[in-house]
């Protein structure tokens, strides 16, 4: 192992001024490139399938002002809200 070391020729030091950036450089950036391009393209077709009607979002509640039912989150065990608290804080008062 240390004969292969020995053989290799001494390093000789690489102007900064000379060196140049090669072929493969140039080769992996036009690929970056052209892939950038098509993923682009598919991405704006995929978009363009999309079915979106701007006004359905001003003729529809937003989540937030339904009403809770039986069935929510809201009626669950150690939720957080006005009514769990005033559910938990009659539980916890001690009976006189």
């Amino acid at each position: 192992m240390t004969r292969l070391l020995t053989i290799s020729p001494p390093m000789t030091e690489i102007d900064p001024n000379s060196v140049k950036p090669g072929w493969v450089a140039l080769l992996i950036v036009l690929v970056l490139g052209g892939a950038t391009v098509l993923l682009w393209r598919n991405m704006g077709k995929q978009l363009k399938k999309i079915d979106f009607d701007p006004d359905a979002g001003a003729r529809d509640r937003a989540p937030s002002d339904v009403p809770p039912t039986t069935g929510s989150s809201a009626d669950r065990a150690g939720a957080a809200g006005p009514a769990a608290a005033t559910t938990n804080a009659a539980a916890e008062t001690p009976d006189k």
